[in-house]
């Protein structure tokens, strides 16, 4: 026992000496801190296996840090983490503590670096940091923006250099579009919908972040300089090539993965069987009021654990997740798992629909039980039906949130795409396969936090200054 778990112990503070324990067991690889979003936002200030060493070391030091502040929960640590030590968790649990003994002096240093970094701050704290769960509301949330001293680091750059353009509003582009402008380039955003902010506008419940703080941010980006076009199709209202022949000189992709994958099966155009878009989409706008009683979700990820949870908030009183791999398998973050099974959800593992059962209203959902095959080309396990273990479960409501792909139909044969329908890039540079085209977030990845679409959107625009920059002196 190190000397931090005995004075703990005898402290009677339970939970920090059991975060003490996991952080003994980090073995210092650093893995953690490769790949890590906030470690690319934050070199100098943040290393999370640093963070471990003073937990152990000097507990009261590291809860009175600001590091333990700056995890953004992207998990994606956690999944890289040879002891399976769960980051974010801890990090939240340390946050717990320190609020309770040393107030929010250190979060609001955290806004500031955050403001300093980040123009759209707000979104990417209410959204990344999910406040809701170190209990601040609203008027702690207020208090902490209302004081923010920093601002984001623009001197009044003129727009001097070349014309850069932008596809998509959501994370990566906003957030490229701001380092370019900084650079001093001339970006134009184009965005196919009536509002710019892509998931932000979009799919983030009203509860969680608020469409007027959407709005707000947006217009402070365009207070930097920069001109955002909506209801700007590319492909339709503007061909892709056409962008190069009205003096772009370089292209950021970063138009999302809005393309929902569907099941196939018979009875999926029930009007009570909806894709997760679709259901994000109507609870984000308001048009959903409530849900059925019986409520199904199909599908494993993060996004199938959160429409999940939303459903118990539009009062429905039985939720259930089904699954067609085990837990070992399932991707879903280990927190949103917990968060689902604490909240009286059902996950039914190695269990796939096979049809929607009803004529103009949902009654049901046929099923076969799972097991499990050789891995496939994904490195899991393969779901091979078990015959007659047919069985049907009772449901009024049903959303399919097995996944989404970018739609990337306007994109010219130049831009070769992977297998999977994500755009191929240099990971480096962020380019594609045509000279000047750059890609970040979804399309590359088919599914990023936040956070990663921010690093990938800072990666693509230090590719886009130096091919610029090698382009002037040929």
């Amino acid at each position: 026992m190190s000397k931090a778990e005995f004075k703990y112990e005898n402290q009677g503070n339970g939970e920090l000496q059991d975060l003490i324990k996991q952080a003994f067991t980090c073995l210092a690889c650093g893995k953690c801190s490769g790949g890590c979003p906030m470690v690319y936002l934050f070199p100098e200030q943040y290393n999370p296996h640093k963070v471990l060493d003073k937990l152990v070391e000097n507990p009261e030091e590291a809860l009175a840090s600001k590091e333990i502040w700056f995890c953004a929960s992207c998990y994606k640590c956690h999944n890289k983490c040879p002891q399976g030590i769960e980051l974010p968790e801890v990090f939240l649990k340390l946050r717990r503590i320190a609020l309770k003994q040393n107030g929010m002096g250190n979060l609001r240093v955290l806004i500031d670096d955050l403001h300093g970094r980040i123009p759209f701050y707000k979104l990417f704290f209410r959204v990344c940091y999910h406040p809701e769960k170190i209990h601040l509301g609203k008027v702690e949330l207020d208090s902490l923006f209302e004081k923010s001293a920093s601002e984001y680091k623009l001197e009044q750059i003129p727009s001097t250099r070349e014309k850069i353009a932008i596809i998509g509003s959501g994370p990566a582009g906003l957030f490229a579009a701001c380092e370019l402008r900084r650079k001093g380039y001339q970006v134009t955003v184009f965005e196919s919908r009536q509002k710019a902010g892509g998931m932000f506008q979009l799919t983030i419940p009203e509860f969680r972040l608020e469409s007027e703080i959407v709005d707000q941010n947006i217009d402070l980006v365009k207070s930097l300089g920069i001109e955002i076009k909506t209801n700007v199709r590319i492909g339709k209202d503007i061909l892709f090539n056409t962008l190069f022949e009205d003096g772009f000189q370089s292209v950021f992709i970063a138009s999302g993965a809005h393309r929902c994958l569907h099941l196939n099966i018979e009875g999926e155009n029930l009007p009570q069987v909806m894709t997760s878009l679709e259901f994000l989409e109507a609870s984000k706008s308001g048009i959903l009021k409530a849900v059925k009683n019986k409520f199904v979700v199909i599908g494993g990820g993060n996004t199938a654990m959160e429409i999940a949870t939303s459903a118990l908030r539009y009062g429905a009183k039985e939720v259930c997740v089904l699954y067609r791999r085990s837990k070992d398998e399932i991707p879903a973050d280990i927190n949103e798992l917990r968060e689902v099974e604490e909240h009286g959800v059902k996950i039914h593992y190695q269990v796939s629909p096979l049809r929607f059962i009803g004529d103009e209203k949902l009654r049901g959902i046929e099923c076969i039980k799972m097991e499990l095959g050789h891995p496939d080309l994904s490195g899991r396990r393969r779901p091979v039906p078990i015959k007659a273990s047919n069985f049907i479960i009772n449901a009024d409501m049903a959303v399919v949130a097995i996944g989404e792909k970018p739609d990337l139909g306007y994109l010219p044969d130049e831009v070769k795409l992977n297998k999977n329908g994500t755009i191929s890039i240099n990971p480096l540079s962020m380019e594609t396969s045509m000279k000047g085209v750059f890609a970040g977030g979804d399309v590359i990845w088919g599914s990023a936090s936040v956070a990663e679409a921010i690093m990938a959107a800072g990666r693509a625009v230090d590719g886009m200054d130096q091919y610029l920059i090698e382009k002037r002196k040929a």
